[in-house]
């Protein structure tokens, strides 16, 4: 009938984020030897630019980079002992320019020497955090344990009308970002703009990118004709859906907080993630408040509402 809508497979739509991530990695384990990109990692899975990283992580326990690396090594392991080649030829296999550079990154891997590696009775594992990735690389295979658990969080989905905002870009360590909202309340004031929300942009995962080079956007919600500074930028961030949960607590747990969203959260929502920053609204300020009742809202942008 007209106007019913259709019952969507909610098993199916909770496995998308997993196909999806399952598709990138077979491509990664299929072209080891390419040097892959965040872009193009994100492009096989489907997922946007700006949080492939971020749930590559969440899901994997990984960044792409760190994984890569340790399926060489793991690829490299495996030659020494099936096909018997010579050691400086699995180096340059694996990426390492020298049979030095390879020895270091094996024995910090494996606790043992190439050549000791070829003839033990008993060859260790690969060593290091529990991995959630396991690699064949005889059949060129990947297995993954995906995250499991108790969500345990409020998560609500919302749309956020259009937002008139003076934003200024800040590089470096997020908790190092007050003096940009300083500076925006500061020319606010000198304008006469009354400002609204407080918020933040977040263009990078901390996981993956240094502090120093950390991208993120001060904002501050406002309307004027005023004509601002070289560096402030007025801008509309437009509506849009997001997943949002608020954070109740320090600063610091915000990042814990985006991950098990993006872990356990996302693949089980049916929901795909749209190609917009993350983005905090500041409920309080530090400035009076104690840092166990900050409240932040967690905003994931969404795209459009699923259809089936």
């Amino acid at each position: 009938m007209p106007g019913v809508p259709v019952p969507c497979d909610a098993v199916f739509m909770r496995s998308v984020t997993h196909h999806r991530l399952i598709r990138a990695l077979e491509a990664v384990a299929e072209r080891l030897d390419h040097p892959w990109t965040v872009e193009e990692v994100a492009a096989e899975a489907a997922f946007s630019r700006f949080h492939c990283q971020r749930i590559f992580r969440a899901m994997t326990g990984e960044s792409i980079a760190g994984l890569v690396r340790r399926l060489r090594l793991e690829r490299a392991a495996w030659r020494l002992r099936q096909e018997r080649v010579d050691v400086l030829e699995v180096a340059l296999d694996a990426g390492y320019n020298s049979a030095e550079a390879f020895s270091r990154a094996f024995r910090r891997a494996y606790g043992m020497s190439p050549g000791r590696y070829r003839t033990a009775s008993s060859p260790p594992s690969f060593t290091g955090p529990a991995l959630r990735v396991r690699y064949d690389p005889g059949a060129e295979r990947l297995d993954i344990d995906l995250p499991t658990g108790d969500i345990n969080m409020d998560i609500r989905i919302e749309t956020i009308e259009n937002i008139n905002v003076a934003r200024i870009r800040h590089v470096g360590p997020y908790n190092e970002v007050g003096g940009c909202f300083h500076r925006l309340f500061e020319w606010a004031a000198s304008v006469g703009a009354a400002p609204g929300r407080v918020l933040t942009l977040s263009l990078d995962d901390p996981g993956d990118v240094a502090p120093e080079n950390l991208r993120s956007d001060a904002c501050l919600e406002l309307t004027t004709d005023a004509s601002p500074p070289p560096d402030i930028t007025l801008d509309t961030l437009p509506a849009g859906r997001y997943a949002i949960h608020t954070h109740r607590g320090p600063y610091d747990g915000i990042a814990e907080a985006y991950r098990r969203m993006f872990s356990l959260w996302l693949p089980q929502s049916g929901e795909d993630i749209d190609n917009r920053p993350d983005m905090e609204i500041y409920r309080n300020s530090p400035l009076d408040t104690p840092p166990a009742d900050l409240l932040t809202d967690l905003c994931v942008p969404l795209k459009a509402a699923p259809g089936c």
